[in-house]
């Protein structure tokens, strides 16, 4: 639902687009901080630090550190660029923005502030992360009135359709690199000129080897013991608890245009339900009006009885029925709704194998939390054995005896938090234990036992894969060479005798799944000319391949529908080509920029 709020933010998206970089939780306020020169780089009066890039790069998983910084750099430049335009939204505007949107109305049209508190906080944001984020955004919506909105032509709408629906009908040849190994020149000096200039790809990075003692709430488990009581009283917790999850479903019936008659609808289909409950995923699909859940069989998430549901009325259904059950109409803000619910893998009365497993559960957490302080003590008591410190304790320590680096750590599956404490100075250089790490309710103690600093291998050391990567670089800038000389013959009209792939017809969606980026670029751009095939070389991972672009089919004309839905794609496009980017270049050139003495990578990372 929350997701919908933005749908009415067309020009800011653009801006949002091009400055790559969500804003919410990233208020102004985040800019306000940094004393003497201790930040990257201030930007007019916006100033990045590395605290708040390394915030930014765990918010945007996925993204380089480098690109996420460019991301806050336009961020700051485009509030500069405000600032230089002389916008500002006041607080009647911020407000009123607030008031005016459908999305915290109730029933009655009119703005809810529960409404309001339970989006925001279903969402995990604070008023504060809101309020920030809907001033920028209304703040790039004035941005965008300014620059103007382009108008697209016809023609414009007819290239798009060309480059992203045309077909292609070409061939292709390539350039193999193993066929010009034997012209390689192979020398000492040679050899050692191509180590110096790619060093780091033999340098040993920073690694260590270590022991550990890993436990949980549910592997101790395995070894209590619990009476028959226990197990009757964990029954009996099970039934009684606030936190038991339930997977929750519904139907959802607007109140439209005729309350009465939603209601009317909502709890003729309820009635149908509770009769064959079976069928709820059926009649989701076939009655509910939330299109976020009606394809997933009604199905809205996991939840306990503590957590964040509709209203009131809505969690008292959807914890009033019985696993499986349907409830009777509950009506919300949102409309009428028919809820199913059921329980999530908890112990019931009957069921005495899983109760016993809760049961053991619960001593395990006692134990587990006792555990995890005596060995804590322990392990700081005698901070160079760790294998000490577990004995005590009846714990068993496991080794790695393989060479873990922060790259090869994911695929052993050593969690974060882990890694940082094995590369710390206490663990890595002093060969102390750590103290207690708890990822996802498992308590690690580690202990390194060898390490190993990063190192550039000597040259005699890896003479023979110096020399392996020598014979390949250099066969493949052969081969490009050569395939540089065939498409030069080949632009000026000449016939070849090359060995060339059948033809075969190619949609640009076809071509962008196949070639890296710039290749995909140079190859829209080959348009054959006056009846004549066109030419282009691509690299296809390391080898060079010659392309022949024989026609270009022309996409078939559009009806007036299509313009104007295409029209509609390239607004936002166009603005970002022709007038976003243009101002946001402005602002980099006569913006004022300062380096600071804090830097967006260190030296070792």
């Amino acid at each position: 639902m929350f997701a919908s709020i933005e749908k009415h933010r067309t020009t800011a998206q653009v801006l949002l687009a091009l400055i790559g970089i969500s804003f919410i939780g990233f208020g102004a306020s985040q800019f306000s901080f940094g004393s003497n020169n201790q930040y990257i780089v201030k930007i007019g009066d916006q100033i990045i630090t590395r605290y708040q890039l390394d915030n930014a790069v765990r918010a945007n998983q996925g993204a380089t550190r480098e690109a996420v910084f460019r991301q806050l750099m336009n961020r700051a430049y485009l509030t500069e660029g405000a600032k230089q335009l002389g916008l500002s939204i006041s607080e009647t505007e911020l407000k009123q923005s607030i008031v005016n949107n459908k999305n915290f109305h109730d029933a009655n049209g009119k703005f809810s502030t529960e409404l309001f508190k339970q989006i925001l906080a279903s969402n995990g944001l604070s008023e504060q992360q809101f309020l920030e984020s809907e001033r920028e955004t209304l703040l790039l919506e004035s941005i965008g009135k300014i620059l103007g909105s382009n108008v697209v032509a016809d023609s414009q709408v007819a290239q798009f359709l060309n480059s992203t629906m045309a077909m292609r009908k070409i061939r292709n040849v390539g350039v193999n690199p193993q066929a010009f190994e034997s012209k390689v020149k192979i020398d000492d000096a040679s050899l050692k000129k191509f180590y110096d200039a790619n060093q780091k790809s033999y340098t040993l990075p920073q690694a260590v080897q270590f022991e550990f003692v890993r436990f949980s709430p549910q592997t101790l488990a395995e070894k209590e013991t619990v009476s028959d009581e226990e197990v009757k009283q964990a029954q009996q917790d099970v039934q009684n608890s606030s936190t038991n999850k339930r997977e929750i479903a519904h139907i959802l019936i607007p109140f439209g245009s005729n309350k009465d008659k939603a209601k009317e609808e909502a709890q003729k289909i309820a009635k149908e339900a509770q009769a064959n409950p079976d069928k709820f995923a059926e009649l989701a699909k076939k009655y509910s009006q939330d299109s976020d859940s009606k394809d997933k069989s009604g199905i809205i998430g996991e939840f306990s009885a503590q957590g964040n549901l509709v209203n009131d009325a809505f969690k008292k259904a959807a914890f009033g029925v019985e696993s499986g059950g349907v409830s009777d109409v509950v009506e919300s803000n949102f409309g009428y709704h028919i809820i199913r619910a059921k329980n999530l893998g908890n112990a019931t009365a009957s069921d005495d194998t899983a109760a016993r497993d809760a049961a053991k559960l619960k001593k395990a957490q006692q134990t587990y939390t006792k555990l995890r302080e005596e060995l804590s003590a322990a392990a700081f008591d005698d901070s160079g054995s760790l294998k000490k410190a577990a004995e005590k304790l009846g714990l068993t320590v496991q080794t790695h005896s393989e060479w873990l680096t922060r790259d090869n750590a994911p695929a052993a599956k050593i969690p974060n938090a882990v890694v940082d404490a094995l590369f710390s100075d206490d663990v890595f250089d002093k060969k102390h234990n750590s103290e207690a790490i708890t990822v996802d309710g498992t308590t690690w103690f580690v202990r390194a036992t060898q390490t190993r600093q990063q190192t550039v291998q000597a040259f005699d050391a890896v003479k023979e894969r110096v020399k392996g990567d020598f014979v390949r670089s250099e066969s493949a800038r052969l081969a490009t060479d050569e395939a540089k000389k065939i498409l030069a013959e080949l632009q000026a009209g000449k016939m070849l005798a090359l060995n060339w792939s059948p033809v075969q017809e190619v949609s640009p969606e076809q071509a962008q799944g196949n070639f890296s980026p710039e290749a995909y670029a140079n190859f829209m751009k080959t348009i054959p000319k006056n009846g004549k095939p066109a030419y282009v070389l691509i690299d296809n991972l390391g080898a060079p391949q010659l392309i022949e672009v024989q026609t270009v089919k022309q996409a078939a004309a559009a009806d007036v529908e299509t313009l104007s839905t295409v029209k509609q794609i390239m607004l936002p496009v166009t603005e970002r080509n022709a007038m976003a980017e243009a101002f946001m270049d402005n602002l980099s050139k006569i913006v004022k920029t300062e380096q600071g003495s804090e830097k967006v990578t260190d030296a070792t990372e």
